[in-house]
């Protein structure tokens, strides 16, 4: 192989390596965006959780119950509702453009209504860009039953 071949063929795979990273960087300031609602939903920080939140989120939880985006930081801000922990088993993303489906499955600490709940779900969440910052838009989950029984 040439020189010129050589350094073509480097050249080459700079810019696969390049084109890569900016293919995954969105998917990853998508997890940052969930990571972070997270985190602001354990502290229960209603002002920062609030504005990282679409004004028409829908929030449904794995009971059917449906909330809207001032129903559920009223639930957080009453202590009506306490998440203790949220743990993500495992997320993929999708992008379609400016909007990100994250979806998998998760387990969930939760104090609600006064009913200590330990909930396994598998999950949806919707985020839309908007001036340039990942917004969580939809959430809905569904309960994971547990395991049968060996017979």
């Amino acid at each position: 192989m040439t020189r010129r071949g050589i350094v073509l063929g480097g050249l080459m795979a700079a810019l696969a390596c390049a084109a890569a990273a900016r293919a995954a960087g969105p998917e990853q300031d998508v997890l940052a965006a969930q990571d972070k609602r997270v985190a602001l939903t354990l502290a229960a920080d209603v002002a920062a959780l609030g504005a990282m939140m679409t004004d028409d989120l829908t929030y449904t939880h794995s009971s059917a119950k449906v909330d809207s985006k001032a129903d559920f930081l009223e639930a957080l801000r009453s202590g009506r509702s306490r998440y203790k922990s949220l743990a993500f088993d495992e997320r993929r993303v999708r992008l379609h453009g400016d909007v990100a489906i994250v979806s998998g499955t998760c387990h969930v600490l939760v104090t609600s209504g006064g009913k200590d709940l330990d909930l396994k779900l598998r999950f949806t969440e919707l985020y839309a860009k908007q001036s340039g910052a990942w917004k969580m838009a939809l959430w809905h989950s569904t309960r994971v039953p547990d395991p049968a029984p060996a017979p």
